[in-house]
């Protein structure tokens, strides 16, 4: 059987307010970002099946479940390349590790994120796998000296509507401490700033995330900008396993 051609396999997760759907939680990615291409556009969160944690990880639920838990924290750390190295994105001569700034974080506080990842996690549904390519014309445009080839990755989304009570505590601890991950920065915004500001969505998922909130009815969704050149080919819904996964595709980069 022929399988289809992938760079790597990642899972995220769409966050958004149940009572309306049009505000969501998501990240920035910020000017340390080795890929010129995707510093100051919107992420949703999650990661990618690679590396040494990975290793355990039995589908790509799991895989979400991982990334989140380990993503949103108060913690500081200094960014961490190793995943970047893994997936062959990282330039040793220009990655500039970013430190983060430490904050007084009480312990209740703590423990309403605790709550709120338990939540977010719980009441998550799959949207679908999609197909997400950048081409190497996409790089060169963002960034003339550009040597990285384009990629293709497989990215199974997951979707999180949080109730009023939910929402209103993930508000409280954003304004509160500006930033809940340890990787990128993240925001509440609204699709219809968004489209106002004309801000960018890396990685193809601006195509995904534009089909989403348009089935929640945001009639806005259908103005995101979209970045040029960039494609997204819905493949179904997520599978079973990654053993499943390996059958149906040919995974470059992997954890095994």
């Amino acid at each position: 059987m022929h399988k289809i051609q992938v760079t790597n396999i990642s899972s995220v997760g769409i966050i958004f307010r149940e009572a309306n759907p049009a505000e969501l939680f998501i990240e920035l990615k910020d000017d340390g970002h080795p890929m010129k291409l995707v510093r100051r556009q919107l992420c949703p969160i999650g990661g990618n099946w690679i590396g040494e944690n990975a290793k355990k990880d039995t589908d790509t639920f799991e895989t979400y479940k991982r990334e989140l838990r380990e993503e949103l924290s108060f913690e500081r750390p200094m960014r961490n390349s190793v995943e970047l190295d893994l997936l062959g994105l990282a330039d040793t001569k220009t990655f500039a590790p970013v430190y983060r700034q430490d904050v007084e974080v009480c312990e209740e506080d703590k423990v309403l994120l605790a709550n709120i990842k338990n939540l977010i996690l719980w009441d998550a549904e799959p949207w679908g796998d999609f197909l997400n390519h950048i081409p190497r014309s996409a790089l060169n445009a963002a960034d003339p000296e550009n040597k990285r080839d384009g990629f293709t990755t497989l990215t199974s989304y997951y979707t999180t509507g949080l109730a009023e009570g939910a929402w209103g505590i993930l508000c409280h601890l954003q304004d509160k401490y500006k930033n809940l991950s340890n990787e990128s920065v993240t925001m509440v915004t609204t699709i219809d700033e968004i489209v106002r500001a004309k801000t960018h969505t890396a990685f193809a998922h601006d195509r995904v995330l534009s089909g989403f909130f348009q089935f929640k009815g945001v009639r806005s969704a259908e103005r995101m900008p979209l970045v040029p050149g960039l494609s997204s080919i819905k493949m179904g819904m997520p599978l079973a396993t990654y053993a499943d996964y390996l059958n149906k595709y040919d995974v470059a980069k992997k954890p095994v």
